[in-house]
């Protein structure tokens, strides 16, 4: 596997692990730290309705499937849990872990072990550290973002965890007073109503030390099958080509159930790659709810 597909498995794997397996190209938009043209306007917390739709305890497995003539097999699975943080009542835990199966280690000879681990605010969702542990083939990367909120800053390392005298290399960035990463951005989605078909709830998030704006909008409402499981849902439009945070076109479309879990059951992913879909293939849904700790002291913030 190329250093650049490997880069774009850790940037995408929450929502495109096979697309990034067989992409070799530089694909990402410029961002807000990389002297970007257009300076995004400044995010402030988004008002979060408590309880949240999913609690500690939730884990969601997915099967992923990639196509693209003459190929489409399945290749890989994903498991999204929600926990509780070690230690403190303030914060909650989200983990992926993303392990290739069947024809993506058959037919290209890749083996994936990686795992996300997000620590955000319980309160508005707010990211203090983002972590991947990379595992691919025989190339394994430490990955680390710390976010500082009051100075709106991130610190990003990446090392080798197989040489331990390896320091990494480091920056620092200027990032957001509120933002997301590839995985919390799930989650946060989950908690907006999208309710208005077109209007598009636009947020930040940090990947690698940069910065991006990305959106999430309502195509309409569709009843649909998965695993021989009939849902209401809505069919939602993430945003992320195009220059926001994937310099080519393609498109991401992810249908959450249309109830107060909000729980994503099937995505696909397309692109000049192939095509990846996502479909959900066990639910565990949690045994406690995630409140608030504290009362927040401005209204919610209206984005749909």
């Amino acid at each position: 596997m190329t250093t650049r597909s490997r880069g774009f498995v850790g940037r995408l794997l929450s929502v495109a692990l096979t697309l990034a397996v067989v992409s070799t190209a530089p694909v990402f938009a410029r961002s807000e730290g990389s002297d970007a043209t257009t300076k995004a306007p400044k995010s402030r917390s988004f008002g979060l309705r408590h309880p949240l739709p999913f609690r500690y305890g939730e884990r969601l497995t997915y099967d992923v499937k990639f196509s693209r003539f003459p190929i489409s097999a399945n290749v890989g699975e994903l498991t999204f849990v929600v926990g509780a943080a070690n230690g403190s009542d303030e914060h909650i835990k989200f983990e992926v872990n993303a392990v290739s199966r069947g024809a993506l280690a058959s037919l290209f000879g890749v083996k994936i072990n990686d795992t996300f681990t997000t620590l955000a605010d319980r309160n508005d969702l707010f990211i203090y550290s983002s972590i991947k542990v990379l595992h691919e083939n025989d190339v394994r990367s430490f990955e680390e973002a710390l976010f500082d909120r009051n100075a709106a800053m991130v610190r990003f390392n990446v090392r080798n965890p197989a040489a331990p005298s390896d320091v990494g290399t480091s920056i620092e960035q200027p990032t957001r007073p509120w933002v997301q990463d590839v995985v919390s951005a799930l989650y946060f989605a989950r908690t907006r109503k999208l309710k208005n078909a077109g209007r598009e709830v636009r947020f930040p998030i940090s990947d690698r030390g940069q910065t991006y704006d990305v959106g999430v909008a309502l195509i309409g409402k569709e009843k649909i099958e998965v695993e021989g499981r009939k849902y209401d849902t809505l069919r939602v439009d993430a945003r992320i080509f195009g220059g926001r945070f994937v310099r080519r076109d393609g498109e991401l479309h992810i249908w959450f159930t249309d109830d107060s879990k909000r729980i994503p059951v099937k995505a696909v992913m397309k692109s000049p790659k192939g095509t990846a879909t996502f479909v959900l293939t066990s639910v565990v849904e949690g045994d406690r709810e995630i409140t608030e700790t504290k009362k927040r002291q401005s209204a919610i913030e209206v984005d749909e």
